[in-house]
């Protein structure tokens, strides 16, 4: 692929992240460009040593991998469905969300990410996966409002098309 002809959308599995993928889809399937889901997921479970795997084997890296994985797919199903989409590529990386998504913003038409709604003060003081990947994203990022309607809803004035002067 060459930079550019594609859409990156972070995938958290919240409400937030649902309807930044809605809406990627939507302009995925308007400028008929793929869509690459991302769901990024790190393993803590060196950090606890052995002994919480011996009790609770589910929290090993592969069993964690294995559930990101079946939650991705299922947002993924559950954004897609019924609708005609565009290409769409999920990816599951083990690393830190806006690393991830910075790293993969670099050849990317956009980034789009969900707005949780917590507030600005709280992102800057917890310093927000989305806050992060937006100040070193390496395309433009486009963040989807907690109100903004389901299925990515554009309204254009009059049905004229707006011109898009990143995308065209």
């Amino acid at each position: 692929m060459t930079a550019g002809d594609f859409i990156v959308v972070g995938v958290d599995g919240s409400d937030a992240s649902a309807r930044a993928l809605q809406w990627a889809l939507a302009e995925g399937r308007r400028r008929d460009v793929p869509v690459h889901a991302v769901m990024a997921w790190e393993s803590h479970a060196v950090l606890g040593g052995p002994a919480p795997l011996l009790m609770r084997p589910e929290l090993a890296p592969h069993h964690a991998r294995e559930q990101h994985w079946k939650e991705l797919n299922q947002v993924v199903r559950r954004c897609t469905g019924g609708e005609p989409v565009p290409e769409v590529h999920i990816e599951l990386v083990e690393g830190r969300a806006a690393e991830v998504l910075v790293n993969r913003s670099a050849h990317a038409a956009m980034l789009v990410l969900g707005d949780r709604g917590r507030g600005r003060v709280t992102d800057a003081v917890l310093g927000g996966t989305a806050l992060r990947a937006i100040h070193r994203a390496r395309c433009p990022v486009v963040v989807i409002p907690k109100g903004m309607p389901e299925q990515g809803g554009r309204s254009e004035p009059d049905g004229l098309a707006a011109i898009d002067p990143v995308l065209g």
